[in-house]
């Protein structure tokens, strides 16, 4: 192998690391140590907005084989942004993907945000995801 592939195959291996497959999956919510489990899911890397900005992101709810319970989702965001899940109830047979709109107010800071998905079972334990912003410079 050359120097170049070498490089190449270190740079993707340390991607694969720092990202994993690309999915950034919540701890077990539910009755831990069974079936009767979900987690929640959301984009690993970092959804980059700019201020005055709104962009839908989707939320993944994965149910554990045994796991019939409806499941409540609520959004937590820092000072500057909104968050609005459009399903706020999953109930098992729905879909299992949720969106959630962030909207960045025209004067949030600029940096690194995390919105916090809560997803409460109506037994066992809630879990939670985070979905990291970036947010930018937006039009003046």
């Amino acid at each position: 192998m050359n120097l170049r592939a070498n490089a190449l195959a270190i740079a993707m291996g340390a991607t694969f690391a720092t990202f994993g497959a690309g999915c950034n999956k919540s701890p077990e919510g539910g009755v831990n140590g069974t079936n009767d489990t979900f987690k929640v899911s959301a984009p690993v890397v970092p959804t980059m907005m700019k201020q005055g900005e709104t962009k839908s992101i989707n939320v993944s709810v994965d149910r554990g084989s045994a796991f019939q319970q409806t499941v409540k989702l609520v959004a937590e965001t820092p000072k500057g942004l909104k968050a609005e899940v459009n399903h706020t109830t999953l109930k098992p047979a729905d879909l299992k993907d949720v969106s959630v709109t962030i909207t960045v107010d025209k004067d949030a800071a600029l940096g690194d945000h995390t919105v916090k998905i809560t997803a409460t079972p109506e037994k066992g334990n809630a879990t939670s995801v985070d979905i990291m912003v970036k947010v930018g410079e937006g039009p003046k």
